[in-house]
């Protein structure tokens, strides 16, 4: 059956997030915008005895941030309790997550599979806003936010 979109609050989450341990990451819904962290090289120069000019070599890789935005939740996510686990240290704060794409033709991957499946290795969350700002007079959705530190990625897509 066909899901209405003016009655549908998870209309616009094509981007669901897999925690595949199940560690740390429990997500109820789908996020709106996943914002897929760059890969960088750092390039270190150096000059070799009477070359004029120096030679650039590829240096050590960074990966930025990964900044998951949510909508309306049909219960508290694990978020904040994630951001605690970090904070208070010890070893079961990271995780490695699964962030799979799906196109506007599936079904909300009710039935289908992802078209692109990015993977996040040794993740673990630098902030966490757990609701939106509040104002009585707007109609705005809340959203939360969670942004995450990534070590390494890695990026497949599906056939």
């Amino acid at each position: 059956m066909a899901r209405a979109v003016d009655t549908d609050l998870y209309h616009n989450f094509r981007f669901h997030v897999v925690d595949p341990a199940g560690g740390n990451l429990d997500p109820v819904a789908g996020f709106r915008t996943a914002t897929v962290p760059d890969i960088s090289v750092d390039v270190p120069e150096y000059r070799e005895g009477v070359f004029k000019f120096t030679r650039k070599y590829p240096g050590i890789p960074k990966v930025g941030e990964c900044q998951l935005t949510k909508g309306v939740v049909k219960k508290d996510s694990d978020f904040l309790i994630w951001l605690n686990k970090c904070i208070d240290g010890g070893v079961t704060y990271r995780s490695d997550i699964t962030i799979q794409e799906f196109h506007i033709a599936d079904e909300f991957g009710i039935t289908g599979s992802p078209s692109k499946v990015i993977r996040l290795f040794e993740v673990f969350p630098t902030a966490v806003k757990p609701s939106g700002d509040k104002d009585a007079t707007s109609s705005d959705v809340a959203i939360q936010e969670l942004t995450l530190a990534v070590e390494e990625l890695s990026v497949q897509l599906v056939t």
